[in-house]
């Protein structure tokens, strides 16, 4: 049990890294239309990285991985559901093949856990970027629909991920939470 407890562990951290720095390389593309000083090469360097990451995760954790990342996928382009992507396919067909492909492959439990998880992660990041999202006018949900309601949503969401499984929760959102704390302090 805690070799598995520990492999989900240093799978999810791998994963929470590759998360976080694809999500850098999308706000990156944000914060550069506004901020034109912004040095162009802050993901060059970090892309390997991210395949390496995502390979080691995989190999340790198959279905956790592979549903944290896909899940932070869908709820990152839940927002833009009409773009077109490299694929030419939209937003909302893509995130509607991952849901097949999560409910084929993946424990229909574990892939809402991560759904759950993921979206609570984004809403407390919307809450920690409210004034910066605010002030430039980028899309969140706290600027959307107000910190009370987000935060509100946010204690839902924990106890529903805490009543399908509480050990995963304990495992994945202090990851979540000490990836945030590194990228604060740089």
């Amino acid at each position: 049990m805690w070799v598995e407890i520990f492999k989900r562990y240093i799978a999810v951290l791998l994963i929470g890294f590759v998360i976080k720095w694809l999500d850098d390389e999308v706000d990156f593309k944000e914060e550069a239309a506004i901020d034109k000083k912004k040095l162009l090469n802050i993901f060059d360097c970090k892309l390997p990285y991210c395949l390496l990451f995502l390979a080691l995760a995989m190999m340790l954790d198959t279905y956790y991985s592979f549903s944290l990342f896909t899940a932070a996928y869908i709820i990152g382009m839940f927002q833009i559901p009409l773009q077109r992507l490299p694929f030419g396919l939209k937003s909302y067909q893509e995130i509607i093949i991952l849901i097949i492909i999560n409910t084929l492959f993946v424990p229909i439990d574990i892939f809402i856990h991560a759904l759950i998880l993921i979206f609570t992660i984004q809403l407390l990041d919307d809450i920690v970027d409210f004034n910066y999202d605010k002030k430039y006018s980028f899309k969140n949900y706290a600027v959307k629909f107000g910190k009370g309601e987000v935060i509100i949503f946010i204690l839902i969401l924990l106890v529903a991920a805490i009543m399908l499984n509480w050990i995963n929760t304990l495992i994945i959102l202090p990851v979540a939470i000490f990836i945030n704390y590194l990228y604060s302090r740089r």
